[in-house]
């Protein structure tokens, strides 16, 4: 196998919006005096906490894998698709082999048009994205090289949790795959966790990658190699319930101190990539909220319940701006039509599934745990159709109240991606 990896900054010109915390509704656990701060609408930031980094990885065996990640909120298909075409022209790749994926940090520049197609992204931005990827995959592909990798599994204690069910299952094991030449020098470590990286709250006017780019700092201080950040099943998973505040400090002490757990290593091994296939799946989905059985009868049980509530109370509140005004938002709309697309990258030993969503812990279990092979699981990727909630828990969680997948779509898209593995 061959590989290389290239670095970017992609900080905005300031002062810009922010996307992440566009709504005061949506700021749950947090005071009073934070609501107020974020106000309705988006934020403007004043100022960069830290870079915002493109990171590039290159990966060869018979073919050839591109996968880029990017320090923003969201990567929706339209955004994604005028990247990947701009490095299939400019590279001469094929778009099946191009993954751009998303740390889903909620302090960067407006790149999506929102849930509604409410928000104007910088189009200059995403020009100056697609031209700096495109670069970099030049670079990259000038500059591949015989490469080893290693695989660790090392797990993630204190720092988050699944903040549906406080105390339950969560992926709280980081993947790490090291690439080094075969004398040992190192390429990159590419680092499979699952979580929000959200202590910042909507009060925050600073653009930054929040804990992520503490986290990549610290590790590749510690240990000299560069950091690259998937983000997993992190749909359900995040600091919230256990952070101590919402500032920069709160930042620091997450990015070094699960850096500081992930530098131990545990058990690494060493794994053979003989070629790679790639399998791009198309998952169509029509979706008629209008006639929906399900939102129709959710509008009618959410209504019932509010009529029991105290019109002061957290949960009066939360029905009212979030779920009811979720379910009936969709019910105006006549027909949904989509067609998110997964990759399974297979690298004889080890695999690469990304699915374009916000994945649950049950359903990125299912694509983890499939076999007896190491299987990372990049969300947020190629796309972003919001939540991707299990049948259990649809309904319950409030995930999918403002999720574009029908009650049940989401099992299937794990479905046919088992089929495929």
């Amino acid at each position: 196998m061959n590989a290389a990896y290239t670095r970017e900054i992609i900080n905005p010109v300031l002062p810009c919006k922010m996307e992440g915390y566009n709504e005061a509704r949506f700021c749950f656990h947090q005071t009073e005096q934070q609501k107020q701060a974020s106000r309705e609408g988006l934020r403007t930031a004043c100022g960069l906490r830290d870079d915002l980094l493109l990171d590039t990885l290159v990966l060869e065996a018979g073919e050839i894998m591109v996968f880029f990640t990017l320090d923003i909120a969201i990567a929706e298909e339209e955004f994604t698709s005028y990247c990947r075409r701009a490095v299939r022209d400019g590279c001469g790749l094929a778009l099946s082999h191009i993954c751009v994926s998303c740390s889903h940090t909620h302090n960067s520049p407006v790149v999506s048009h929102g849930m509604n197609h409410e928000l104007d992204p910088d189009l200059e931005y995403w020009e100056m994205i697609a031209e700096k990827m495109v670069s970099s995959a030049r670079r990259a592909l000038k500059h591949l090289r015989p490469a080893r990798v290693t695989l660790d599994q090392v797990p993630v204690n204190g720092f988050y949790n699944n903040r549906n069910r406080p105390g339950e299952e969560y992926n709280d094991r980081c993947d790490i795959l090291t690439f080094e030449t075969p004398e040992g020098l190192p390429i990159v470590r590419l680092l499979n966790l699952a979580c929000h990286p959200t202590i910042l709250g909507a009060q925050n006017v600073w653009i930054t990658a929040d804990f992520f780019g503490v986290l990549r700092r610290s590790m590749q201080g510690i240990t000299g190699i560069p950091v690259m950040i998937f983000n997993g099943e992190a749909g359900d998973v995040s600091p919230r319930l256990v952070k101590r505040g919402v500032d920069w400090n709160e930042c620091i002490r997450y990015g070094e101190g699960i850096a500081a757990q992930l530098t131990e290593s545990k058990h690494p091994c060493r794994l053979e990539v003989p070629s790679i296939s790639v399998q791009s799946l198309i998952l169509p989905i029509d979706y008629t909220p209008r006639t929906n059985a399900y939102l129709l009868e959710k509008q009618q049980e959410l209504k019932e319940e509010l009529k029991t509530l105290e019109p002061d109370s957290n949960r009066a509140h939360r029905i009212a701006t979030c779920y009811l005004r979720d379910v009936e938002d969709k019910l105006a709309q006549e027909h949904l039509h989509y067609e998110p697309e997964c990759l399974i990258v297979d690298f004889g030993s080890f695999r690469i599934v990304t699915v374009p969503c916000e994945i649950d812990t049950v359903l990125g279990k299912r694509i983890r745990e499939y076999d007896e092979k190491p299987t990372l699981l990049c969300a947020y990727a190629n796309g972003f159709h919001y939540y991707a909630v299990n049948r259990q828990e649809y309904g319950i969680v409030f995930e999918s109240f403002n999720t574009y997948f029908p009650y049940g779509a989401a099992d299937a898209m794990v479905d046919e991606i088992l089929e495929h593995l």
